[in-house]
C-alpha cells in the first residue's frame, strides 16, 4: 500500500473517530440533560406530595377552614407536576405501573383527607359551630342556672366538669374522660338531691350536654386521637405508603435511566476504542515503515558524511514514496561516486600539470641563473685563449717582452679567477637543483635545516624575484632542524612563491615577501607574508577549495592553495590558515603540531 493511501485511510479513521466522539458527546450531553430534567420533575413531584401530606398535620393542628383551600391548591400543583412527569415518561416509553400506583395512593389520601375534613366540619371549626358549639351552649346554660341558684357546690362541679372537658380536648388523654364521667355522675346526684323541683329541667340540659360531648368524643375517635386510630391512622399509613411508593418509583426511574445511560456510554466507548485502536494500529504500522526507512536513509547519509564513502547504498525494498526516495538517493550516490572518480582523475591530472608547470618555472629560473655564470666563464675562457695565442705568436717570433708576459700573466690570473668563481657558482646552482630534484623524486622522512631548504628554493626563483620588483626576507632560526618530508616543504614554499608572483604583485610597486618560522609551545608556526593586492573577502571562506582562482583567463587553474592545504593537513598533519587585511597583503599561516624538531646548539 502506498503511503498516500495509508495516510488517507488514517486521516479518514481519525476524522471518523472525531465525528463519533463529537456525536457521542452531544448525545450523552442530551441524555444527561434529560436525566437532569427527570430529576427536576421527580423533585417537584416529591415537593408537591410532601406539601399535600403536610396539610394533614397542619389541619389537625389548626383545624381551620383555610386549610381546606390550601389543600386544593396543593392538589392542583400535584396534578400538574404529575402530568408533566407522566408525559415525559410516556415519551421515553418507560414502565408507568408504579407511577399509577403512586397516584392511586395520593388519591386515596386526598379522599381520606376530605373525610377528615367533613368530620371536622361536623365537630365545628369554632366555639359556636357544630357539636362542639351545641354542648358548649348546654354547659353555659347549666353554669347560668348554678349562678342563679347561688349553689357553690354545683358551680364548683360544673367548673371542674368544664376543666376536665378542656383538659381532654387539649391533651386527648382518656384518663380525663374517666374523671369527666365521674364528675357527670356526681353532678346528676347533686341535682337530684339538692334541686328536686328543678331536677327535670337541669337533667334535660345536663343530658343534652352529655350527649353532645359523647357525640364530639365519638367523632374525634373516628378521626383518631393519635396516628394509630381512626382516619388519622389510615392517613398515616397512606402517607407512609406514598413515601415508600415514591421512593420505589424514584429508584426505579433512576436505575432505569442509569442503566440506559451506562449502556449508551459503554456502546460509545466501545465504538471510540475500536476506532482509536484501528487508528493507533494504522499509525503504528505507518510509523514503523516510515521510521525504519528514514533511519536507514539517515544512517547511510551519516556514514557518507563521516567517512566520505559514496559507495554505501540504502537498499530499501518497496514501491512506496519513501522507498522511491531511497532508490533516488542510491542513484544519486552512484552518480556522485562516478562523478568523484572522474573529478579525482581530472584533479590528479591537473595537479600533475600544475607540478610540471611549477617545475618548468623552476627549470626556467634555474637555466636563467645558470646562463650568467656560464656566460662569464665562456667569456673568460675565450679571452684567456686569445691571450695564450698572442703569447704563442710572440714567443715563436722572438718578440716576447717581459712587460708583455707580465701583462698576459696578470690577465690570465684574472680570467682564471673569474672562471673559477663562475664555475663554482654554476656548480652550486646545479647542486641545489639536484637536491630539489632528488627530494621531489624520493619522498622520505629526513632531517634538514629549514632555513637552508628555503634558501635553496629561493635560489631557483632568483630570476623571478629579482630587484627592483621584489624584496625577499627570511626570518628563520639558522639552528632550526626539522625531521619531516622535505619535498612537502619544497612544494609548499614553491606554490606559495608562485602565488605571490602571479597574484600579489602590483604593477609598478615593490612586493615585499617575508618567510618566517617560530617555535611556540612545541608547535612550529610558519608564515609566508606579502604586502601585495590581498584576497577578496568573498573568496576567503572557499580559498582552499580546488579550482578557485581570480586569473583563470591568464592561465590560473586554482590548485596551488588547494595542494598546499592537502599537503599540510594530510601529509604533515598540521593546520593551515590564511588572512588578508582590508588594507591589502596576505599571510599564509601554517601550524605544525606533529613535526619533530630540534635546535642545533640550542
Amino acid at each position: 500500500m502506498q503511503l498516500r493511501q495509508s495516510l488517507l485511510l488514517f486521516k479518514t479513521a481519525a476524522v471518523g473517530s472525531a465525528i463519533v466522539i463529537i456525536v457521542a458527546s452531544w448525545f450523552l450531553y442530551d441524555q444527561l440533560q434529560q436525566t437532569r430534567l427527570l430529576n427536576d420533575h421527580l423533585f417537584q413531584l416529591q415537593t408537591q406530595i410532601q406539601r399535600l401530606l403536610d396539610q394533614e398535620e397542619r389541619f389537625l393542628i389548626e383545624r381551620q377552614r383555610d386549610s381546606l383551600s390550601s389543600i386544593e391548591d396543593d392538589r392542583f400543583s400535584y396534578r400538574e407536576s404529575y402530568s408533566v412527569l407522566l408525559s415525559m415518561l410516556v415519551a421515553q416509553q418507560r414502565d408507568l405501573d408504579l407511577l399509577f400506583k403512586l397516584d392511586e395512593e395520593v388519591k386515596r389520601f386526598t379522599l381520606k383527607y376530605e373525610q377528615l375534613a367533613s368530620m371536622q366540619a361536623l365537630l365545628g371549626y369554632d366555639k359556636e359551630e357544630g357539636v362542639y358549639g351545641n354542648f358548649r351552649r348546654q354547659a353555659h346554660a347549666l353554669q347560668d342556672i348554678a349562678k342563679q341558684t347561688s349553689h357553690p357546690q354545683l358551680e364548683i362541679l360544673l367548673l371542674e366538669l368544664r376543666r376536665r372537658e378542656k383538659d381532654f380536648l387539649l391533651r386527648l388523654d382518656p384518663n380525663y374522660l374517666l374523671i369527666h364521667q365521674d364528675l357527670l355522675a356526681r353532678t346528676e346526684l347533686l341535682i337530684t338531691t339538692q334541686f328536686p323541683e328543678k331536677s327535670q329541667d337541669l337533667m334535660s340540659i345536663l343530658n343534652q350536654y352529655q350527649q353532645g360531648f359523647k357525640t364530639y368524643i365519638s367523632v374525634l375517635q373516628k378521626q383518631g386521637l393519635d396516628h394509630s386510630q381512626g382516619v388519622r391512622a389510615e392517613l398515616h399509613q397512606l402517607k407512609l405508603s406514598i413515601r415508600s411508593h415514591f421512593e420505589v418509583v424514584s429508584k426505579q426511574l433512576f436505575n432505569e435511566d442509569l442503566t440506559e445511560k451506562q449502556n449508551l456510554i459503554l456502546t460509545c466507548l466501545v465504538i471510540i476504542v475500536l476506532i482509536s485502536c484501528f487508528s493507533l494500529l494504522l499509525l503504528y504500522i505507518l510509523n514503523t515503515r516510515i521510521s525504519e526507512h528514514i533511519i536507514s536513509i539517515s544512517r547511510v547519509l551519516k556514514n557518507v558524511a563521516q567517512h566520505e564513502d559514496f559507495s554505501i547504498r540504502v537498499n530499501i525494498d518497496g514501491e512506496d514514496e519513501i522507498a522511491q526516495i531511497a532508490h533516488h538517493l542510491d542513484s544519486l550516490l552512484a552518480f556522485i561516486e562516478t562523478l568523484l572518480e572522474r573529478l579525482s582523475a581530472a584533479q590528479q591530472r591537473l595537479i600533475e600539470e600544475a607540478k610540471m608547470a611549477s617545475l618548468g618555472n623552476m627549470v626556467s629560473g634555474f637555466a636563467h641563473e645558470l646562463n650568467t655564470p656560464l656566460g662569464v666563464a665562456i667569456t673568460s675562457q675565450s679571452h684567456l685563449k686569445e691571450q695564450v695565442e698572442v703569447l704563442k705568436k710572440d714567443l715563436e717570433s722572438g718578440q716576447l717582452q717581459k712587460q708583455t708576459l707580465t701583462n698576459l700573466i696578470a690577465e690570465a690570473e684574472s680570467a682564471l679567477s673569474l672562471l673559477e668563481n663562475n664555475l663554482l657558482r654554476t656548480a652550486s646552482l646545479i647542486d641545489d637543483f639536484k637536491k630539489v630534484s632528488v627530494q621531489q623524486e624520493y619522498d622520505e622522512i629526513q632531517e634538514f635545516n629549514l632555513k637552508a631548504l628555503v634558501s635553496g628554493v629561493l635560489d631557483c626563483y632568483q630570476h623571478e624575484l629579482s630587484a627592483p620588483d621584489y624584496h625577499m626576507e627570511i626570518e628563520i632560526p639558522e639552528q632550526l632542524m626539522l625531521k619531516s618530508y622535505p619535498n612537502v616543504f619544497v612544494q609548499v614554499f614553491t606554490y606559495s612563491l608562485s602565488n605571490c608572483i602571479q597574484h600579489a604583485k602590483k604593477e609598478g610597486q615593490l612586493l615585499n615577501i617575508v618567510i618566517s618560522a617560530l617555535v611556540v609551545n612545541d608547535y612550529i608556526h610558519l608564515y609566508i607574508k606579502d604586502d601585495g593586492k590581498g584576497i577578496d573577502k568573498e573568496l576567503l571562506p572557499v580559498i582552499f577549495e580546488p579550482f578557485i582562482t581570480t586569473q583563470r583567463n591568464q592561465g590560473g587553474i586554482g590548485l596551488g592553495l588547494s595542494i598546499i592545504y592537502n599537503l599540510v593537513t594530510q601529509k604533515l598533519g598540521g593546520e593551515v590558515k590564511i588572512q588578508s587585511p582590508a588594507h591589502g597583503g596576505a599571510c599564509l599561516h601554517i601550524i605544525l603540531a606533529n613535526t619533530s624538531f630540534r635546535l642545533v646548539g640550542g
